[in-house]
């Protein structure tokens, strides 16, 4: 993966989504029976003190609870929310509007790290009818977005987008502006829009200051992959090969920088090692899992047709060359994709040649441009003989 942005400010991470990415790792039947991801995920959780979300994990893993240490972790998690409610009802009356703003945040931010949603997001909504300035507004709707995005309630996610666009259109600062372009690729990245993901991180490459959300890595690994797949290959140098800021941050991510680079220069055997192991990356991500397969297709038209496209027929077996696999599985892939109306070729079982269409039809209008020519030329011959009678 690629290496932290120096120039970007780590800030808390409420909810951290890194926790709910482990949970979602350990549901997958490959790490179902992981021990160091399983003590991984219960180290945080009983360092945080997290009991109503290790409530969650053991009930949608199908883990044994233990009912002591759970116990525990509850008795701790009311005790300081007994504090808070306190501070809150003794300030009720002496405090204003900005100091009451911070104690209901500060109760948020407790639930939150916890993992109790639904208590979180009322804080959350306490917090926010004490709040005038717009920026304070966008940053508890960007936390509520933060909770949606941890236990993957696009829902929640989709309504609050909507909030946060109506007030940015309001005036918004640069920060809450950038803020709003990263919280909306992610979820575009849900919804598998990555034409509109792809467009928003781009575009803030240089200007990443979403720390709280994910790390600048991973950052970098979706605008990659997004871009990949939705650029044609002259933006894709432009915007990605020749950005110095993210081959920078590719120095540490051979595998990402590899399946973009073997692409770009039609190394297709090497290609397609790579797209075997971001697919292996995309499967373990809570947000791209339910599209890899999706992707994975669309990546392999896209490396079919860039290479077809340039030929009038390209033999099979020379196709399999390329790609490093066998003349059966090009010829079956190419047959789906080719029925499905995904790829615009045909097959030549006789002379075992994949024949570019695309390139058939375009000699046909050339032919039938010539050929009118040609009629147009007589005519103004036989016209001007006419006239010179």
């Amino acid at each position: 993966m690629a290496t932290e942005n120096p120039e970007c400010d780590v800030r808390p991470k409420c909810p951290n989504l890194e926790i709910a990415q482990l949970k979602f790792a350990l549901g997958l039947p490959e790490y179902k029976e992981d021990c160091k991801l399983r003590q991984q995920l219960l180290s945080i959780i009983y360092a945080e003190d997290m009991g109503p979300y290790f409530q969650i994990v053991c009930n949608d893993l199908k883990w044994d609870m233990d009912v002591e240490k759970h116990q525990q972790m509850t008795d701790r998690n009311e005790t300081v929310l007994c504090e808070i409610d306190k501070e809150i009802e003794e300030s009720l009356k002496d405090l204003g509007v900005t100091e009451m703003r911070e104690l209901y945040l500060k109760k948020a931010n407790y639930l939150c790290k916890i993992g109790d949603k639904e208590n979180a997001l009322k804080a959350l909504g306490q917090a926010y009818d004490s709040t005038i300035a717009l920026k304070n507004k966008l940053e508890n709707i960007y936390h509520c977005i933060r909770i949606g995005l941890f236990f993957m309630d696009t829902s929640l996610v989709r309504r609050n987008l909507q909030r946060a666009e109506s007030m940015i259109e309001q005036g918004a600062d640069w920060h809450s502006r950038n803020c709003f372009k990263i919280y909306k690729a992610l979820y575009s990245l849900t919804t598998r829009d990555f034409k509109t993901a792809s467009h928003l991180l781009v575009n803030s490459i240089s200007t990443f200051i979403c720390t709280e959300l994910l790390s600048f890595d991973l950052f970098i690994s979706y605008t990659l992959l997004s871009a990949v797949l939705t650029l044609p290959r002259s933006e894709l140098k432009s915007e990605l090969i020749q950005n110095a800021d993210m081959l920078q941050a590719l120095y540490d991510a051979p595998v990402l920088k590899d399946y973009m680079f073997s692409l770009y220069d039609c190394d297709y055997k090497v290609f397609f090692s790579k797209l075997a192991d971001v697919e292996v990356l995309m499967k373990r991500d809570m947000l791209l899992h339910p599209h890899y397969q999706h992707y994975v297709r669309e990546m392999k038209i896209k490396a079919y047709d860039q290479l077809l496209s340039t030929y009038i027929s390209v033999n099979i077996s020379y196709m399999g060359e390329q790609f490093g696999v066998s003349e059966e599985y090009i010829e079956d892939e190419l047959s789906k994709l080719i029925a499905a109306g995904r790829l615009n070729y045909k097959i030549d079982k006789i002379s075992g040649k994949i024949v570019n269409e695309r390139r058939d039809s375009q000699m046909e209008i050339f032919k039938a441009v010539i050929k009118h020519g040609d009629i147009v030329l007589n005519r103004i011959h036989k016209l001007s003989r006419v006239i010179n009678i």
